[in-house]
Formats: C-alpha cells, structure tokens, sequence
C-alpha cells in the first residue's frame, strides 16, 4: 500500500479502528434519529389526514421499496396542492420506514456517491426552513399547509402540530452533522480502499507508479475499473493520495492524516474495559418489534377493506332490508366468521379453521399500538423493558414472534380465501396480502437475528468466565 513501509501499517490501523468507532457510535446515532424522524413523519402525516388537509394516498399500501428512493420535488398547482403533498409525505414516511427496518447502517454501506444520495433524501422537505417562500415545491407547499391549520385548528392540534415540527426540525439538524462528519471520514474511506485494493491489483505497476506522480495517477485510472467498477473515480481525492505518497511535503501530510483518523483516546480506554453490552443487543431485538407495526396497520386496513366489499356483495334483496332495520334498532351486529383452509408448512396438511374476524382485526389493530410503544429509547415500552432481567425479556420476544407466525398463517389463510372463494364481480377489488406477509417474516428473521447474537454472545461470556478468562 503505497511507497512508505512505515505508513502503510499505521494507515490500516488508523483507518480500521475509525471505521469501527463509527460502526459502534455514529451508525446507530443515525439509525435512532432516523426511528424518531419517522414516528413524527407518520404522526404528521395521520394528523393531516384525520383533518382533512390532505388527501390519503390511494396506493400508499402497496408500493414496493428495495432501495434508498429520492421524493418527487416538481412543481405543481396550487389547486393539487392537498393531493401532492399528501402522496409526497406519503412516499417520504413510507421511505423512512424502509430506511429504520431494512437498511444496514454500517461504514461499508455507504460511499460518498451515497451520502450525496441520503442528503438528497433528507432535503425533501427542509424542516429546518418551512416557510412558503421556499423556493423548494415541497417544502412551500407542507408550510402553507401548516399555516392554514395553524390559523383554523383548535389550540390542542395547534400544539400537537408545532411539538411535530420541532422534532422533525431537531431531528434534521442532527442528521445533517452527522452526515457531515461522515462524508469527511468517507473521503478518506475511499483513498484507504484505492491504497488497500487498487495498488495491489495486478494491473497496477508500482515501479512505474511512484516515478512520477502523472504515473501514479495513469495507473491508478488504469487499475481502477477492475477493482471499483463503476463506482464514481474522484480526482480530487486521488490526487490526494499522490500528495501523500510523492510531494515535497509528504510527511507533514501523511502526518496530518493520521492525526485526523485518531480515535479520541477516552473512546479507546473505554473500549479496552468494555465487553459486548449484550443488554444493548437485547434490547435492540425488543426496539426490533416496531417495524412489525406498519405491516399489521397496512393488513388491517385492507382486511376490513375486503371484509366491507363481501358484505356490501351479499347484503341484496331481504338481506339488506336486515342489515338497514339492524342499524336502525341499534341492534349489535352477528359475528362475522370466515371459513378458512390452513395449511401447515411442516406437514403439507391441511385443517378447516373458523375465523371469528372482527376479534382477530382488533387483535391485530391492538398489537400496531402495541408495537410501536418501542419505536425509540425514550419510548415508555423500551423503557419498561429495559428493567426485566433478560430471561423474561426473551420469553416475551419469543412469545412475540411465535404470534406474529401464527397470524401470519391464519392470514394467508384469509388471503386466500379472499380471493378464491368471493363473487366474481369484487374479485378484482380485493386486496392481496402477498407484499405485507413477506415484510412480517422479513422482520421475524430480523428480530430472531438479534435474539441469536444476543444468545452466542452471552454463552461465549458465559464459556470465557468458566476458563477464567475475563477482559
């Protein structure tokens, strides 16, 4: 790695040891801002429509996510404002929500390309600016908005409203920091990786390489495709490295660099003492249960959707008379069951299962409340939590996934009882279950991740002591 035996050792370290410092404190800083950011996002968002102030995303349950996804800023009409604005915040809390459930916030996870890309994300709606002489669409058309409310509400939303903002405010103010920090740490990132990859790759001649630094230059663009692909070549950055490697001034640069990677010494005195914090992992698998909420809200809504147009289907003729004279009456109304097929995966037998359906949505309905108490630390569900000795904690969770498969079953039971088993005429209505069913197990592996690591880690100390081993 480079022409200096002496600096190249002290480069990975250096490199190696911040990386894991930022994997350790700075990745789950973000994480955690990003859990917060989108509870008020959705809490917005709710807020907005049970006043009317925009309009729900007709699709807003079912687009599918596999990547980081910029929001629509475009201009639009003052008359579409309601709908814009509220398909757009729809995209953005539904995007944040992929970002807090699947993405892997880690140093080798991102790039500077892909920082530019979060940033971009982040600014669109800029809550640390609402004002509706922003020159960003979003941005002025959320602030009117608020406005409106701000100037016809009742001082309790109004309230609710502002304490939103702020957060989403302070939440942004704290992204922007750290993505800073980040992006300065990812420049030197990727002249680390052109050090360790690309001047060890075959096709880079390290004789020719440091005759010169225009040779240093021709042979690291020569080696680079191979290795990066088509990830962005910055020259700025590689003509760092030359400076580094081949300028009058090298040492003090080289110097300078490696003071800039130091890890505060505090950091690494701690980190001798400290042993995994497998309490921290544990409770990392309790925050984990929050994710199952948006697909259990997303299945609710369209069981009762589905359950509403079979019962509009079959309520013709003497039938609806009833059901017009029920209501009149006030007279509380039968039981819906659903005869069900369930199949079990381990077997390939099936058995007849009756659903009692209006129990088993307010089941379902309860746990997305349920499961979003554990959305942050300052949560009181996280903090519950927290003082239950772990053997209990991991009781809970297994009783949690062990539910959450359950219901998952009994659900594809229904699902395809919706749709096989219904009248023609509102079979293209219904609504299928298939993309809320995959996110419920994706989030089951998830959560049981976290239960495995916390299980290896706590026998491993457990094997340590018995060896007498201890750190």
């Amino acid at each position: 790695m480079g022409n200096s035996n002496d600096f190249s050792p002290k480069l990975i370290e250096a490199v190696t040891a911040k990386a894991q410092w930022y994997d350790e404190t700075v990745m789950p800083k973000i994480l955690e801002t990003y859990r917060l950011l989108h509870t008020c996002t959705k809490n917005l968002y709710d807020l907005m429509i049970k006043k009317s102030v925009i309009k729900e995303d007709p699709y807003r349950l079912d687009k599918e996510i596999s990547g980081l996804q910029q929001i629509n800023n475009n201009q639009f009409a003052e008359t579409e404002k309601s709908t814009i604005i509220g398909l757009r915040l729809s995209d953005y809390e539904t995007m944040l929500d992929w970002l807090c459930t699947y993405y892997k916030f880690s140093v080798d996870n991102f790039s500077i390309s892909n920082i530019k890309k979060f940033i971009d994300f982040n600014n669109s709606f800029q809550w640390t600016s609402l004002s509706e002489n922003s020159p960003q669409p979003n941005t002025r058309g959320l602030s009117s908005i608020v406005s409106e409310m701000r100037n016809s509400m009742d001082a309790l939303t109004i309230g609710t409203l502002s304490d939103i903002l702020s957060k989403c405010k302070k939440c942004m103010t704290d992204l922007t920091a750290l993505f800073k920090d980040l992006a300065d740490f990812e420049k030197e990132y990727y002249k680390f990786k052109i050090r360790k990859d690309v001047f060890m790759s075959p096709k880079f001649d390290e004789g020719k390489a440091f005759n010169s630094p225009n040779e240093e230059m021709a042979q690291i663009k020569r080696a680079f495709p191979s290795v990066f692909g088509k990830e962005p070549f910055y020259t700025q950055l590689v003509e760092e490295i030359i400076k580094e490697d081949q300028d009058s001034n090298k040492e003090k640069l080289r110097d300078a660099l490696l003071k800039k990677l130091e890890v505060r010494q505090e950091h690494q005195e701690k980190k001798k003492k400290k042993t995994i914090d497998t309490r921290e992992i544990l409770m990392a698998a309790v925050q984990s249960l929050c994710s199952f909420a948006t697909p259990l809200d997303a299945i609710h809504s369209k069981l009762n959707e589905n359950n509403k147009l079979i019962k509009e289907a079959s309520n013709k003729g003497i039938a609806k008379l009833f059901e017009t004279l029920r209501k009149a009456l006030n007279i509380e109304e039968k039981p819906v069951i659903y005869d069900v097929v369930i199949i079990d995966a381990g077997t390939n037998t099936q058995k007849k299962r009756k659903i009692d359906f209006y129990p088993f949505c307010a089941d379902i309905k309860k746990r997305v409340g349920f499961y979003n108490a554990f959305a942050t630390k300052n949560s009181p569900g996280y903090k519950k939590f927290n003082e239950i000795i772990p053997p209990k904690v991991l009781e809970f969770l297994d009783r949690q996934i062990s539910d959450i498969q359950n219901i998952s079953v009994t659900l594809k039971a229904l699902d395809t009882y919706f749709k096989n088993s219904t009248v023609p005429e509102i079979r293209s209505k219904i609504r299928g279950l298939s993309m809320e069913l995959t996110t419920l197990k994706n989030c089951t592996i998830n959560t049981n991740q976290y239960i495995a690591d916390y299980t290896a880690n706590v026998e491993e100390q457990e094997q340590m002591k018995k060896l007498g081993i201890s750190e």
